[in-house]
């Protein structure tokens, strides 16, 4: 049973509130981890890499198992609450253990390092699908059909503007890191008291939400897991989805974590440019996130979205910018990086939707209930699987040799046309083999 009436904004508001602050730590992650402890720690490329794609492997099962057993959940808090209470505390906890190994381990080897950040950053993955996931499932519950763009729209408003705080937090605060802790071998006080902020926002937004939603109408599902796992696997449409994510995540998994890099090392962004960039690309990412929400009101959503893939297609080989003699104009760089934004803002608003629709048009087709937490989780097997094998390939393209006459890799200049390329696989798996708009909208 779906939520009754017309939802308020405030209502919207309150749902998409955590997705400020799980942006800020997620991109704080995705988008500066390598970095930081590949060129402010000093743990090997290869080894950053691996350790991470370790974590991504463990945010799946998460993921997926937290996913399901909150849909079978019989509590007089309902199926989701239970897990937000659980898994924010411990998110948080794992986010600033990540983060700060230096508080906590004084002068440790490589080997040391790289146990630290396999540990911390696969329990952080794990809790984090695990509050997440739960969390996510409550958008085809609380909200009908026709309003879940909108849903998805405030939730990536709030992810974006979080999202975008963090990558400001790592392009502003994290390159100044290297040069006190190659003096000092500590970490500056404000970088840890921010990590801390970052960790008490996170709990403290989930808590909000959790407390002030309420229970969902809809009641437990009955759940046998090997039953449920042979009617997803013959879902061929959802199949295929998960399919198209995990294709399009050996692109996606090496953006995030390769911009920092490419920004400061390629472009040579630092000082009032490097702020100007920052807001450049959280305007771009709010402006364009609407600005997908009002195509798909237009276009549908599968239009929509194979028109997002051909920005990115379009967009990403720019970083071939690299091989040009001498410093790259401004206003390459801003082009670049708003090109970027409505890329990025695009993708992810289309999960959110599409992930609650299949569950509901799963529903449709066998008159069963719902199983929201299942079809939010199982996906996130292979996307994550995918999402390792692009961190470990970022890891090892990032140790190329340098580009005659510069001071970076091969790896800064070619990630963008390997991402391109991928992207034109997923470009043609979605116009030949996908479906994302449902005949049973209309009667909805």
């Amino acid at each position: 049973m779906e939520s009754e009436g017309k939802a308020s904004t405030g209502k919207f508001i309150t749902y998409g509130m955590p997705r400020f602050s799980a942006g800020i730590v997620l991109d704080t992650v995705d988008f500066g981890i390598l970095f930081l402890y590949i060129v402010v720690y000093g743990l090997p490329p290869i080894l950053s890499g691996l350790a991470l794609a370790i974590g991504k492997l463990s945010i799946a099962l998460g993921q997926f198992s937290m996913g399901w057993l909150s849909d079978r959940t019989k509590t007089k808090y309902g199926r989701r609450k239970p897990f937000m209470f659980f898994y924010a505390p411990l998110t948080a906890l794992s986010f600033i253990c990540a983060l700060l190994p230096m508080i906590f381990i004084q002068n440790p080897s490589s080997i040391i390092l790289f146990v630290w950040i396999l540990v911390f950053d696969a329990v952080f993955q794990w809790s984090y699908g695990g509050l997440t996931t739960p969390y996510q499932s409550w958008v085809s519950e609380q909200f009908i059909v026709h309003e879940r763009p909108k849903a998805s729209a405030f939730q990536n408003l709030f992810s974006f503007i979080g999202a975008g705080v963090g990558i400001v937090f790592t392009l502003l605060v994290f390159p100044p890191l290297i040069e006190t802790f190659q003096k000092t071998k500590t970490v500056d006080p404000i970088f840890v008291i921010l990590v801390f902020i970052f960790g008490f926002l996170l709990v403290l937004l989930f808590y909000i939400c959790a407390f002030a939603f309420p229970v969902e109408k809809v009641e437990a599902a009955e759940m046998n897991f090997s039953e449920d796992l042979k009617k997803v696997l013959k879902d061929k449409n959802f199949m295929r989805v998960c399919w198209l994510q995990g294709i399009a995540f050996l692109a996606i998994g090496m953006i995030t974590p390769s911009v920092i890099g490419f920004a400061t090392i390629v472009l040579k962004i630092e000082g009032t440019t490097l702020y100007l960039t920052a807001v450049i690309l959280l305007v771009g990412i709010m402006v364009f996130l609407f600005m997908w929400k009002k195509l798909i009101d237009k276009k549908g959503k599968k239009q929509t979205f194979l028109i997002i893939i051909l920005t990115g297609i379009i967009v990403l080989p720019l970083t071939l910018i690299g091989l040009v003699p001498g410093e790259i104009n401004f206003l390459i760089t801003v082009v670049w990086v708003l090109a970027i934004a409505a890329f990025m803002g695009g993708w992810y608003l289309f999960p959110y939707i599409w992930l609650a629709d299949l569950a509901e048009d799963a529903q449709v087709r066998s008159g069963e209930g719902r199983k929201s937490g299942l079809y939010a989780g199982f996906p996130q097997i292979l996307l994550n699987i995918f999402q390792a094998i692009a961190l470990f390939i970022t890891g090892f393209i990032l140790s190329l040799p340098n580009v005659p006459g510069k001071d970076y890799s091969w790896g800064y200049v070619l990630w963008g046309v390997w991402c391109s390329g991928v992207l034109i696989v997923t470009y043609l798996f979605t116009k030949k083999l996908i479906t994302l708009d449902f005949d049973w909208e209309k009667e909805r």
